[in-house]
């Protein structure tokens, strides 16, 4: 039981952590885009959800709840876990397009304002943190450079002075299929973007200096209505893995996530209901 409390805290934590630039910024804002617009599309205003463990156990401290206001253009999430405390996010948007987000854990406020072109591609993604317990504050701004509507590249700057420069390749089908960060002329990280004929994303991979070898950081399966249905998260360095399988309705709404280890055996299960 508390193994799976425990990967079920590390999924709402590290999840919205992923650390590659495209992934993060384009195709998960462009799949949150997908996931707002299907909420719109079926009235939905308010979203709850129950967690539970491997012997149907209620999980301890969970507590899920998502509303939608003001026609769409604020949503307000909260979430409670015991080993992490609880958040509130607040989502605003203009045109169906997310253009500020806050998050506030603890003394943890975390502000990320997004900007657009006229066709509405991503230009500029401001983050800024502000830890009152530490006294910490940092901002990063992430520019985003496109050649003929296709992405070209980002520039990252950290506390305005740290800058990454994060140069794409790719492929003959025109996905995007490396993501290189460079610093001082170096190359610092180095990831591969693998898709199926669809052109969905199916793998993101990475050198694991410890394995020596090329190994998956996520790996994708979909429904055939084009939507994610199986996500594996694999942690840098690690040989354990988790698999969260997603269910939904006819109406393309999400219904459950049910969480296995490694070995397909179930660690838990968080149901939703929609109003």
């Amino acid at each position: 039981m508390q193994k799976s409390l425990l990967v079920l805290t590390v999924f709402f934590v590290f999840y919205n952590c992923k650390a590659q630039y495209y992934y993060n910024d384009v195709v998960d804002l462009n799949a949150s885009k997908n996931i707002y617009l299907t909420l719109k599309k079926n009235n939905i205003h308010e979203i709850s959800a129950i967690s539970v463990e491997s012997d149907n156990t209620p999980t301890t401290g969970f507590v899920y709840s998502k509303i939608i206001k003001n026609d769409g253009s604020l949503v307000i999430t909260h979430t409670e876990l015991e080993s992490a405390g609880a958040s509130d996010e607040y989502d605003n948007y203009l045109n169906d397009q997310l253009v500020k987000s806050s998050d506030s854990t603890d003394n943890v406020l975390t502000t990320v304002e997004y900007t657009y072109d006229s066709v509405g591609n991503i230009l500029l993604v401001q983050t800024q943190t502000d830890d009152t317990t530490m006294n910490v504050h940092s901002k990063e701004l992430h520019k985003w450079f496109y050649n003929k509507n296709f992405l070209d590249s980002m520039i990252k700057i950290k506390d305005e002075k740290d800058t990454t420069f994060i140069h794409f390749k790719r492929d003959e089908r025109n996905n995007i299929a490396e993501e290189l960060w460079l610093k001082k002329g170096r190359v610092i990280e180095h990831y591969y973007y693998y898709y199926n004929e669809k052109h969905q994303l199916t793998d993101i991979v990475r050198y694991n200096a410890k394995a020596q070898q090329m190994l998956p950081d996520f790996l994708f399966e979909y429904n055939e209505q084009g939507i994610i249905s199986q996500l594996t998260q694999i942690p840098q360095g690690s040989s354990d893995y988790v698999v969260w399988q997603y269910i939904y309705d006819d109406r393309g709404l999400k219904i459950k996530d049910v969480l296995f280890d490694k070995h397909r055996e179930l660690m838990g299960t968080v149901t939703y209901t929609y109003r």
